[in-house]
Formats: structure tokens, sequence, C-alpha cells
């Protein structure tokens, strides 16, 4: 048994019917070539590696009356098929279909009586590709994390490699009653209060840093908006999604890099830039000031391998859609992106782990309910849109000898943000996963075609040498 604490219970207590806070992940499988491969592969694999994934056999146990934090144990009833579900795609299957079937997935939120995650195998395509949609709680694993999850379950080639045994069968602990909760609670509360005056003290030194930094970048100009301008994808979320998935080539990230000095980052957020323009100027609503998009940005260490969940911050950075020229909003996100990163940003994992340990579940939950209930989610926000540029494997993978030939990652919306472009790089592709509320984004296909004419343009412009 143990306890959920920091991002993760925050993540947790916060999710409404209308803000899931799930991620979504969509992998393309190429079979071709490999004799006998069915989709049963995709169970055996997970079969033969979930051992390697802990958080994939925990299941929450609420504390009574939400005086602590939910506990992870391991569920006793655990079973594959529960988690793993076959779709087979009406024709024509085609790219249109699987994002909207992707869209259905997205918009509902995990069961509470079982493992965070689920995986939909989805056959039927015209190509004989096969597609796996996974939707995993952002309280087991972030973006970054992810990484860590597709070297557990993914091989370098098409013949595997031997997965090592668990050391002993698997055995579930029984699910503990309220005398065993009510005993780790106080042990734990005890050793959360005993750190109490430590924490205070981070804390202190913490939030002075920031205000420091703040006042700093208030005198150089530096500062992000108060608030975000109002754009038709900020207001109140609905439960329903809509997603769109495209492509394109990192090389051309790279030739507009180091045309312009930047980095291939900085890249992908003018991209953002570019859409989001194009799509509010034929909705007549570009502002004449910067979005704000919420970037996280890991903090994940080599010492977290072993460890999924989450561990990262949010920069705001502005997106000067206002500009007309591509380079001068390119040039304008590097600027502000270098002086941001060298500012700190929130109370970071460990502090924010404290603090939500020493505050009940109940208050957090009831916080978060009345945000919604009193309407304050449709205040303005101090950002527009979610941008996450998600590292991927440099070399191929196989799953039970299937390549992958795509990722598309997806982050779940935050209160009146009802955007999120997510992009991971694999091979010589970019690949661009994009998840909207419909009930503000109208058209999301053209904001992930927006993006990728954006980076085109930017690739264009330093073949022919525009300084």
């Amino acid at each position: 048994m143990e306890p959920v604490s920091g991002a993760p219970a925050l993540f947790l207590h916060t999710e409404t019917p209308q803000m899931h806070m799930h991620v979504v992940g969509v992998l393309i499988l190429d079979p071709a070539g490999v004799k006998g491969w069915t989709t049963d592969r995709v169970l055996d694999v997970l079969a033969e590696r979930i051992h390697l994934i802990p958080p994939f056999r925990q299941r929450l146990v609420d504390v009574p009356a939400g005086l602590a934090h939910p506990r992870w144990i391991d569920d006793p009833e655990f079973d594959l098929d529960r988690q793993v579900h076959h779709r087979a795609l009406d024709p024509p299957a085609d790219d249109a279909a699987l994002a909207a079937f992707v869209g259905d997935v997205a918009s509902t939120p995990l069961p509470r009586d079982r493992p965070l995650w689920e995986m939909w195998i989805v056959t039927g395509r015209p190509d004989g590709t096969v597609a796996l949609v996974s939707k995993v709680h952002h309280a087991i694993m972030d973006g970054a994390a992810g990484g860590e999850l597709m070297a557990s379950l993914f091989d370098l080639s098409p013949e595997g490699e031997a997965v090592e045994p668990a050391d002993q069968p698997w055995q579930p602990d029984d699910p503990p009653n309220t005398g065993k909760l009510a005993g780790d609670v106080a042990t734990t509360a005890l050793g959360r209060f005993a750190r109490l005056p430590s924490t205070v003290i981070r804390s202190t030194s913490r939030v002075t840093s920031i205000a420091r930094s703040a006042a700093s970048d208030r005198l150089t100009g530096n500062a992000p908006p108060i608030t975000a301008p109002k754009t038709p994808f900020n207001g109140a979320l609905t439960p329903s999604r809509s997603v769109a998935l495209t492509d394109c080539r990192i090389d051309d990230l790279r030739r507009a890099r180091t045309a312009f000095d930047t980095t291939v980052n900085d890249v992908v957020l003018a991209a953002a830039t570019t859409a989001l323009r194009l799509y509010l100027a034929d909705h007549d609503t570009l502002p004449d000031r910067p979005l704000v998009a919420s970037v996280p940005m890991s903090l994940r260490t080599a010492d977290d391998a072993d460890d999924l969940t989450p561990r990262a911050t949010n920069l705001m950075i502005p997106l000067p859609v206002q500009l007309d020229d591509p380079v001068d909003r390119l040039e304008s996100i590097r600027e502000r992106t270098a002086a941001v990163k060298d500012s700190p940003h929130g109370l970071g994992p460990d502090l924010t782990r404290d603090w939500v340990g020493l505050t009940p579940a109940a208050l957090v939950r009831g916080a978060a309910r009345a945000y919604s209930a009193l309407g304050l989610d449709r205040l303005p926000s101090t950002f527009n849109t979610i941008v996450s540029n998600v590292v991927g494997s440099p070399v191929p993978l196989h799953l039970g000898g299937a390549e992958v030939t795509a990722t598309y990652p997806m982050g779940p919306l935050i209160a009146n943000a009802g955007l999120n472009l997510t992009v991971l790089s694999q091979g010589d592709q970019l690949h661009v996963g994009v998840m909207a509320c419909p009930d503000l984004v109208d058209d999301v296909e053209a904001i992930a075609d927006g993006f990728v004419a954006g980076v085109q343009e930017l690739a264009r412009l330093a073949d022919d040498g525009r300084d």
C-alpha cells in the first residue's frame, strides 16, 4: 500500500466530468513481413512484461471521509481483458475514422475501480496497419515518462529480446480494511508533519526566489502577462473531445533551426503560433497581443528512470500571433524562451508533494468542485493553450515483431483551455497530435494543418536564405 502524493494527487482530485486528466497515445503498428502476426501478440507482450510496469497493476483505494489522499494497492481483480479492448473500424477506416474513434475514447474518464489505464487494439485499416490507442491517467505518468514505458514494452528489432521474468509469481495483497487504512494514514501523517518546519523553510526560500525573478522580469520586460487574451477556444470545457493526427518532416524543423539560430522546440512553438494565427484570423478573432502557451518542461533525471509519476513544471511562453512575419514570430519566441528558462518556476515536484501531503484530500476535491460550480472556469485564464514537445525514440521500435511506424501523443485539456497540441519526434518524422473540446474548437483539423504549414513555411524561408 502506497499513498498518492504530489502532482498525481492533484491530478486525481481536480479531475471532473468535463476535465479528464488522462493522456492519450496512438501508435501505428505495421505487421507486414512478420509471419503469422495477429493482434494476440499485443496481449502476449503485455502479459509477458506487465511486471516491468508496476503501476499498471495497481488501483486506488479511497481513505474514509477524504481525511487523506488515496492509496495505491495491487488490484486483486487485475485482468488484462478488463484493460485491453478490440475495435474493428467500419470502412473506409481511414485516418479521419481513426481520429474520430480516438476522440470518442478520450471523451470518457477512466473508471476508478481498476488500474488507471486502458488500451484499444484497432483493426480494419485498409493498409493493413493496426492502431494501438492507449489512455493512461496523468497520475501514473507524464509525456517524458512515456519513454520509459516504451522501453519496457517495445523491442529494437523484429526478433525481440528475452524478458527476464518476475522473481516470483505476482500475488496481490488483500484490500486493506478500515483499521489498516487508518493506521497507515496516521503513520504517514506523523512523518509529514515532522517535515513541516523544513517544508516551510524550503518553500519560503523558493517563493522568495520566484518573487525576485518576477520582479527582475518586470523590469526587463520579460514577465509573462497576468492573463491571456480571450479566444474562441478559451471557455468552459464539456466532456467531448475531438482529435487530429498529422505528420511533418523533422528535417524541415532542423533546417529552420540552423538557418535562424534557434532550437527545434522554438520552431515547434513558432509553427503552433502560425496554426493559431491562421485559425483565429479565419474566425475573425485575431488579438492584437500574444497568446500564452503553457509549455511543460520535464524535471526528470536519470534517478527517476524507474518512476513513471509526473515530474515537470510549466513555462508560460508568449506566442506572438499578432506579428505578420513568420521569422519575426520565431525570433520573438527564441528571445522569450531563453529568458523564461532561466527563471524559477513553481515550487517544484518535491515541495508540491510535501504540501499536497499535508492537505486533506476532501479539501483539494472541494476546491476543484467549487472552482467549476462557481463559474470560475469562465474567468480569464493565465494561458490559452498547451503546447508540448516530447522526445521519442531515435531508432525504430517493434512490438511483437511489428514495427511502430508512428506515435501520436495527446495531453489533457486544463480548466478553460480547450486546445492541446503535442508533438513527438520519431525517426525522420515529427508526429503531431491535437486534442480539443469541439464545443470550443470547431475545426481541429485546421489546427493540425496549420502547424504543418507553419513548419513548411519556415523551412522554405530557410532554404531561400532569409536572414
